[in-house]
């Protein structure tokens, strides 16, 4: 566990020098929002990409709402060097004209997107933007229902990711709720798909969290697979006290978290 420090108050306000938003279009899907960052225009270099999935019921600007305080954060992180000037694609795993949005669409909507994302938008975000396209340079993470999406990827994608940041959901790939319900054979079944590839996995939630029960019996089954899941190397897991379900400590995790990635 490491620790996880509360976001600088003066991060919430707009920078001096932010980056920009800009909509990407994806067929079927909705648009995927696109954070390019300050400077991006101006230069001819190319960038990591982080890919950020949002919560059940969400779309594309739960972390980039209208009151900017995620975008601000980055910024502030990007302009003091905690993090490389990145882009970060915020795709939907919603198709388009959804309406349903509840738990048993979602779940579907979830554990079908994984290839949707690797075949369809990654192609696109890397045809139109200057990334560097390389599994080195992709980041994967989500919220909730965007955790189930990065544990899939994760089982699925690290021929394309290298980098991955569960936040506050378990893996289902051996059902809903799968880290409490199937905890030990989640965690096996990880381990024989991950084995002898490189990865760099940190999992954070809350105590509070009601994702909490579901993620940490799996978090603690994986640290029995010590040959694949190398806790304080190549796999972290952080906890914090009295945290919960809410987009707020999800930017905490987010601040803490990615400075560590892309290194």
């Amino acid at each position: 566990m490491t620790e996880i420090r509360p976001v600088p108050e003066n991060y919430r306000d707009p920078c001096d020098r932010g980056g920009r938003l800009e909509e990407a279009e994806i067929p079927g899907f909705p648009y995927t929002l696109v954070y390019l960052p300050a400077g991006y225009d101006e230069s001819d270099g190319r960038y990591s990409v982080f890919y950020l999935l949002h919560g059940g019921g969400g779309d594309q600007h739960s972390f980039f709402r209208e009151d900017g305080i995620f975008k601000n954060m980055i910024d502030h992180m990007i302009e003091n060097g905690d993090i490389p000037p990145m882009i970060i694609a915020a795709p939907t795993y919603y198709p388009e004209g959804t309406r349903d949005r509840g738990v048993a669409f979602s779940a579907d909507a979830v554990r079908d997107f994984g290839p949707i994302l690797l075949q369809k938008i990654l192609p696109v975000i890397d045809g139109k933007y200057r990334t560097e396209a390389d599994r080195r340079r992709r980041g994967i993470g989500g919220f909730s229902m965007g955790a189930v999406v990065t544990w899939y990827v994760l089982m699925a994608g690290t021929e394309q990711f290298h980098w991955f940041m569960p936040l506050s959901g378990d893996c289902w790939i051996c059902g809903e709720k799968g880290g409490n319900k199937h905890a030990r054979q989640t965690a096996s079944l990880m381990a024989d798909t991950l084995r002898n590839r490189e990865f760099y996995l940190h999992a954070l939630t809350g105590s509070e969290d009601i994702a909490f029960p579901n993620l940490d019996p799996q978090m603690q089954a994986m640290k029995k697979e010590k040959d694949v899941f190398a806790f304080g190397k190549n796999t972290f897991y952080s906890v914090l006290e009295g945290g919960v379900h809410d987009y707020p400590d999800i930017y905490r995790y987010i601040f803490n978290a990615l400075p560590e990635f892309f290194r």
